[in-house]
């Protein structure tokens, strides 16, 4: 039962580790995609209360296929072009937030 129990405390662990660095290369790449370091904290802090921890890993690994855009708001929109519609309504609502201080 012991092992079983640690095998499961284990497990946890390490899914959040998972989540975790997927939230530091949402923060990295947020900004190497062109949106301000302020911004993109904020959004990053907004998809960890909305998304799941496998939506925000899916969204991490996505930003990987992004180039720079040209403006925040050009940023924000390939971010959305990503082929989860969970992780696309929290990217909507969370740059609204982190860009114009509503909260959706």
């Amino acid at each position: 039962m012991q092992r079983l129990l640690l095998s499961a405390a284990a497990a946890a662990a390490l899914t959040s580790g998972c989540a975790t660095a997927a939230l530091f290369t949402l923060q990295d790449r947020f900004r190497a995609i062109g949106i301000p370091e302020g911004t993109a904290d904020c959004m990053v802090d907004e998809l960890d209360q909305r998304l799941s921890d496998e939506d925000i890993q899916d969204l991490a690994r996505y930003t990987l296929t992004l180039s720079r855009a040209d403006s925040t708001l050009g940023a924000i929109r390939s971010l959305m072009t990503i082929d989860n519609p969970r992780a696309v309504a929290a990217i909507g609502r969370s740059g609204v937030t982190c860009v114009s201080g509503f909260r959706l």
